[in-house]
């Protein structure tokens, strides 16, 4: 064959070759084919061709190659078109979903707008989202709102109106729960009863105004503490606090969960006490209270909630009688001082009605004639089982109780009634002197009272002074030193008890319109030994000589006390050297010793120190 019948001759990829220039393949190549379906192959040229025809010694072959591409094209086109029109199917539906639930959306997003527009609240909705971006929106700016007022719900239905703190049927419904969950549990939790000292004195001196600004304030402090010591019941700060409650007037309390120990809740005591000592700033006035807490610890004090309030309440009282200012953990032996005071407020109210009460007298007399200037009334109380109660016992009761405004009145009329006989007898240079407590300082109107129980008695109005403690004209409102006046104004001796003792300033004291001074019985017992005692002895008789105040020294029992007073020029002494208390009778007999005519002559009689004198 010649160089051109040779040579490949193309037609549409064909090529035509002489037979003998083909080789056979080799095994491999021949299974490749083979398994191609392709069987009758050859190679030329180094590569595989397909036989398509032969004639004569002419062979038309085509590459496997570009077979097995144009093969591969022709299975792949299938699948890209059903591919192509899957992914168009697709987008189609959900471009007619979205459409569809775009219109159906959309009444549903005005509805959701409706329901916002309600609570009249500002509210823009995104509509250039789209309507499921702007029902998203709508719906978390709906979530909001519902929290907020379900926060005000709580507010509304379950805590103080004034300080916003969880109220005292809500407080006690939470920690019965939590108890409820601890009682399968050896934890511990803990009570801590809150009450204010001094508060009162704010309402009385500023208003309730004031007074309820200082509970929005003390709230607020107590809740940083409760954040502070992370004691909080709810993580979320916005949401109510249910372990800090408002039971009352300016009682709080405070309930820690889960105790530690019981130095975890004395911590916490000792940062709300510090807490509460800070200034009150209310407008341009700077306010001062302090606290008393009780604590009692669950299960110790008590396993129930209102138990365990009661517990801390106790305790609560036993460190306003150690002082204010401090904390007390509940015991047992707090419960029997408990016991026994409300024991005795009920057998105190029996004892009014059953005239179980009776005055005694001690006289107060002249250091250099032994002249009986004024007889102090002094209460005592012999109960029908228990004998004699001490005053030291059932006066704090009755004080704490108001039953000293009862008390008191009956003691102001029976020391009225009793010295007017003896003034009628020929005592009338000597006088009755009645205690006035600070709880009858601030609930009785000071001059009418005095003037009724005179008028209704018959004693003269110079008959009769009234001893105050020196404490009570500690921020004493102006309107007692005007009550105060118009007696003194009338002849009523006003007398300082316990001076010295109150720490009331002596700008006060130049004002008060007072006319004795009753020096405690404190600086006289150590006056004798104590040179300090005795500077400070010297000083307040000199400072009353110069305020043309009468002294009177109380709590004489020694010579010697009398024979330091007699050197510093006090004139007028009271104590056991001189006499204790003495019933009526006893009085009567005393003082008619000398005779009728030596009593009306002089207008009293005299009272030599009794060392062996009988007990009343």
């Amino acid at each position: 064959m010649t160089k051109k019948n040779t040579a490949l001759v193309q037609l549409d990829e064909a090529v035509s070759v002489d037979k003998k220039d083909l080789i056979a393949l080799n095994n491999y190549e021949k299974l490749i084919t083979t398994v191609l379906l392709k069987p009758k192959s050859f190679l030329y040229q180094g590569k595989i061709f397909i036989t398509l025809e032969q004639r004569n010694a002419q062979v038309s072959l085509l590459s496997f190659e570009k077979l097995l591409i144009a093969s591969l094209i022709d299975i792949t086109l299938p699948f890209i078109a059903l591919f192509i029109m899957a992914l168009t199917s697709v987008v189609l539906n959900a471009f007619y979903y979205s459409k569809k639930v775009g219109l159906e959306v959309e009444p549903l997003c005005h509805k959701v707008d409706n329901i916002i527009n309600t609570y009249q609240l500002n509210h823009s909705t995104k509509k250039s989202a789209g309507n499921l971006n702007a029902l998203s929106h709508s719906l978390d700016f709906l979530q909001q709102i519902s929290d907020e007022y379900k926060l005000k719900a709580e507010e509304h239905h379950f805590s103080d109106k004034l300080t916003k703190l969880v109220d005292r049927y809500h407080f006690l419904e939470h920690i019965n729960e939590q108890l409820t969950i601890l009682a399968d549990t050896e934890v511990k939790a803990a009570l801590l009863f809150i009450d204010l000292d001094g508060f009162k004195s704010v309402n009385d001196s500023y208003g309730h105004s004031f007074g309820d600004e200082v509970l929005i304030q003390v709230a607020e402090r107590l809740q940083s503490i409760v954040r502070r010591k992370k004691l909080n019941f709810k993580e979320d700060d916005s949401a109510l606090e249910y372990n800090l409650s408002r039971l009352g007037g300016d009682e709080f309390t405070l309930f820690i969960q889960q105790l530690e120990s019981p130095e975890h809740a004395i911590n916490v005591a000792i940062d709300v006490l510090q807490e509460l000592e800070r200034d009150f700033i209310l407008g341009n006035k700077t306010i001062k209270i302090s606290a008393s807490i009780g604590i009692a610890i669950y299960p110790d004090s008590a396993d129930k909630p209102y138990a365990l309030i009661q517990m801390a309440d106790v305790a609560m009282y036993r460190a306003k009688t150690d002082g204010r200012g401090v904390y007390r953990i509940y015991s047992p032996e707090m419960g029997s001082n408990m016991r026994r005071y409300h024991y005795l407020l009920d057998e105190m109210r029996i004892a009014i009605d059953s005239s179980n009460f009776f005055l005694t007298f001690q006289p107060i007399i002249n250091i250099d004639d032994c002249g009986i200037s004024y007889f102090e009334a002094l209460v005592r109380w012999q109960h029908p089982v228990e004998g004699t109660i001490t005053p030291d016992e059932f006066i704090p009761i009755a004080e704490d109780s108001t039953l000293i405004l009862e008390l008191g009145d009956w003691i102001l009329e029976e020391a009225c009634r009793q010295m007017a006989a003896w003034y009628s007898a020929g005592m009338k240079k000597a006088r009755i002197s009645v205690n006035v407590s600070a709880i009858q300082v601030k609930h009785k109107p000071l001059y009418d009272w005095v003037m009724d129980t005179l008028s209704k008695t018959g004693l003269p109005v110079c008959a009769l002074m009234l001893e105050i403690t020196e404490s009570c004209f500690i921020s004493a409102p102006d309107e007692l030193f005007d009550e105060l006046k118009k007696l003194q104004a009338q002849g009523v001796m006003i007398a300082i008890d316990d001076f010295g003792t109150g720490f009331s300033s002596l700008s006060v004291l130049a004002n008060l319109p007072v006319d004795v001074l009753k020096i405690d019985k404190l600086f006289v017992s150590e006056a004798v030994q104590n040179s300090k005692y005795s500077k400070i002895l010297h000083s307040i008789v000199d400072m009353a000589e110069k305020l043309e105040l009468k002294v009177v020294a109380e709590g004489i029992e020694q010579v010697e006390q009398l024979e330091l007073l007699k050197s510093i020029g006090v004139k007028n002494i009271q104590g056991y050297l001189i006499s204790r208390p003495q019933r009526s009778a006893y009085v009567g007999e005393k003082i008619f010793e000398q005779g009728v005519n030596h009593m009306v002559h002089t207008g009293t009689s005299q009272w030599p120190p009794q060392i062996n004198e009988p007990v009343s």
